[in-house]
């Protein structure tokens, strides 16, 4: 367990950075100590240097003085003056040598003293010599002479004493210095390799735990924008815009991820760099600019709910706003689909409630109870409504079956009971009715029905209680009605028997009887009896044409069991070949557009066209020759203005146009009315039934028709056929 943590503690990012440290501060130290090594090595190599050059310098100050005795010791021998200069010159040049000398061992203690000796010594020894010199004489020999050589020569003596513990003094520092050197010498190309090794070594664990860790960031990063681009919500990262003041008053976008564009059709790329307030404009309203700039200066977090429009259609977005890093973070979730279920939840709880008291308020007017039931075990809980039918207040009695059965109407006590027994034995759902006599002794006719459900174990029978006393005397009523309507089918069947034979035949003779006094007695009446002749056959011609209309009015019925495909292009063809003859008389334009196929009977829809043309060419204008303009077009049922039932939730509309005489709009629900005319008929001939057959045939079809008109400018029928 403790190797287990101490793996996870080595491979933590924290461990490497401990670890990378230490490693500086350790090479740091290596290189510090390395550094001493190498001054110290420079040190020794001067100390080394400086001892070769005090070496070098105490054999030139010595090999002066042995110059100068030999100088001076040639001069007495030989007795020769011209080493003077020479001896001049090596004093000076020992004196400069020893000046060197005192500054080469300045920091040299025992040197020093050496030095102090050699000075002494050397002071003595020039004067010894400057007194020898001074008793040379080209000539002769001083006699003293040789007591001045014998000193010069005990000091010369006594400096090579000196000159020897110098060499040893400098040889004895300069063996040290060398060894020093060498050890140094060796140890630091060592020291020199073994921290280039452990630099290497370092930082190549360095390099390769940081290259790790670089592509474990990268991995993580990427699985970062993995995520990012790929959750539902709208990602965007904003910094702050000042203002000269120092006063944020905006945010750029520095990131936004795909959402933008799934949500707000905006292009991530094109939002980076823009302020929020130019790509955003919404951010404007309800003051969410001010709240996200108190979010980022208090370093806080804030939410809230906005609506935004897309295209036209509002979206509703949860938003989240934090405060990290110099920026703002706005993550914003899309609720649309919950806010429109919330919404769409809260409609319906109220309309549940409305329900709930349209039921309560339905069942008072439908006069409704409802009851529950446990058969077996306890009497019945009935609702209010139930002891309102009863003629009680709610909880006047207790609902017992025996209390209930003093309600019912003594001629349907044992009917009750007998179903009342089925109902416990087959337990199936039934439709039952029976009378009931309330507290206040009016008679009621109920309905029940019930059915059985499973209810912790045991059945129970729920059901509901309706009066149906209005709704039985209507049936009633209605059976009277129907056995009057029977009546009248068969007064009808029998009026148009009378119709179709017993007027049309008096009438067929009374034609055949005035076409054989046209052709046989004409010329005998006097132009009088021409005239009134002429009124009796055109009289006989309107009957006929009068007869043959109430025929096909009362022919008209309402079945469907006839109705086909009909192509209306073809239909109008035929119309139109059929009043060939008048519309040519009229040089009358008759115009249509592609027609639908309609669901009906062929002749009806013949005589539906044939009639409006009949009738357009009938009333046609005397200043100019009949036009008549037939459209089509689909259009929904809610989108119909004209009141009427709907069957179909697509119609044909038909538009038919006529340039006719017109006539007054405020007689536009008239001119459907059986024998209804609004032009005098001794200037237009008919019978006003033509447009009434229309109306009936369009509403045997299950459609409508209505017309509109202006004096003078032509009549307009629209006609509404199901698709």
């Amino acid at each position: 367990m403790n190797f287990k943590i101490f793996r996870r503690i080595a491979n933590s990012p924290i461990f490497d950075r401990v670890a990378l440290v230490m490693a500086i501060i350790l090479l740091l130290s290596i290189t510090m100590v390395l550094f001493n090594q190498i001054r110290t090595l420079n040190t020794s190599a001067d100390q080394v240097s400086h001892s070769l050059t005090v070496d070098k310098e105490i054999n030139s100050l010595f090999s002066q003085y042995d110059l100068m005795e030999s100088a001076e010791f040639r001069s007495v021998i030989l007795k020769d003056t011209t080493f003077e200069e020479s001896y001049i010159d090596r004093k000076i040049e020992g004196d400069q040598i020893l000046g060197r000398l005192q500054r080469l061992m300045e920091s040299d203690t025992h040197q020093k003293e050496h030095l102090e000796s050699v000075t002494k010594l050397k002071d003595s020894f020039h004067s010894t010599l400057t007194a020898l010199h001074g008793k040379v004489n080209p000539s002769y020999a001083d006699s003293t002479a040789m007591v001045y050589v014998d000193r010069a020569g005990k000091l010369l003596k006594d400096l090579r004493g000196l000159k020897q513990e110098m060499l040893k003094s400098n040889q004895d520092f300069l063996q040290d210095q060398l060894a020093t050197y060498r050890r140094l010498t060796f140890l630091t190309p060592l020291t020199t390799l073994l921290l280039a090794l452990f630099s290497i070594i370092v930082f190549t664990i360095a390099f390769f735990r940081l290259r790790r860790q670089k592509n474990q960031i990268q991995s993580s990063e990427m699985l970062l924008q993995n995520i990012v681009q790929s959750t539902d919500n709208i990602m965007n990262f904003y910094e702050p815009i000042y203002d000269s003041n120092g006063t944020v008053v905006d945010f750029k976008v520095v990131f936004a991820n795909i959402c933008n564009r799934d949500y707000l059709n905006l292009e991530p790329k094109d939002l980076v760099g823009k302020p929020i307030s130019e790509v955003f404009p919404f951010v404007l309203k309800n003051n969410e600019l001010q709240r996200m700039i108190d979010c980022y200066n208090r370093d806080e977090t804030i939410d809230f709910e906005r609506m935004v429009d897309v295209d036209g259609e509002n979206y509703w977005f949860h938003t989240f706003v934090k405060a990290v890093d110099e920026g703002l973070l706005e993550v914003v979730r899309n609720n649309t689909e919950e806010f429109n279920a919330k919404e769409s939840l809260l409609k319906a709880n109220q309309e549940l409630e409305v329900q709930n008291f349209i039921m309560m308020e339905a069942k008072k007017v439908a006069k409704i109870g409802s009851y529950t039931w446990n058969v077996e075990n306890g009497p019945p809980e009935i609702s209010d409504n139930f002891y309102r039918l009863l003629g009680c207040e709610p909880g006047e009695f207790v609902p017992t079956m025996d209390n209930y059965r003093e309600f019912i109407h003594p001629e349907d006590l044992n009917d009750f009971d007998q179903y009342g027994e089925w109902q416990r034995e087959q337990k199936k759902p039934r439709n039952y009715t029976y009378r009931i006599v309330t507290k206040q002794g009016k008679v009621k006719h109920l309905r029940t029905k019930g059915e059985f459900i499973e209810k912790e174990g045991e059945s129970v029978l729920m059901g509901v209680v309706q009066d149906v006393t209005e709704q039985i005397a209507a049936e009633n009523a209605m059976r009277v009605k129907n056995l009057e309507l029977q009546r009248s089918n068969v007064e009808l069947e029998s009026f148009n028997r009378v119709v179709s034979h017993d007027l049309q035949e008096p009438l067929r003779k009374i034609q055949m009887f005035i076409s054989r006094i046209d052709d046989s007695e004409m010329d005998r009446l006097s132009d009088r009896g021409k005239r009134y002749f002429d009124k009796i056959n055109k009289v006989a011609a309107r009957m006929q044409s009068l007869i043959r209309n109430l025929l096909t009015y009362s022919r008209i019925d309402n079945t469907h069991d006839n109705f086909e495909h009909i192509a209306l292009d073809e239909l109008l063809l035929k119309v139109q070949e059929d009043q060939s003859e008048r519309i040519n008389a009229l040089e009358a334009e008759l115009v249509w557009e592609a027609m639908p196929e309609v669901q009906g009977v062929v002749f009806q829809l013949e005589q539906l066209f044939s009639n409006l043309i009949s009738n357009s060419l009938k009333y046609h204008s005397s200043e100019e020759a009949p036009k008549i303009s037939i459209k089509s077009e689909q259009v929904a049922w809610d989108t119909i203005e004209a009141q009427f039932f709907k069957s179909a939730k697509i119609y044909h509309k038909i538009t038919y146009t006529d340039n006719g005489i017109g006539f007054d709009n405020k007689n536009a629900g008239k001119i459907f009315e059986v024998f209804q005319r609004l032009h005098p008929k001794t200037k237009y001939s008919g019978t006003g039934i033509g447009l009434a057959i229309c109306k009936k045939i369009v509403e045997n079809h299950r459609g409508y028709i209505h017309a509109s008109g202006e004096l003078g400018k032509g009549s307009v029928f629209t006609i509404y056929l199901p698709s």
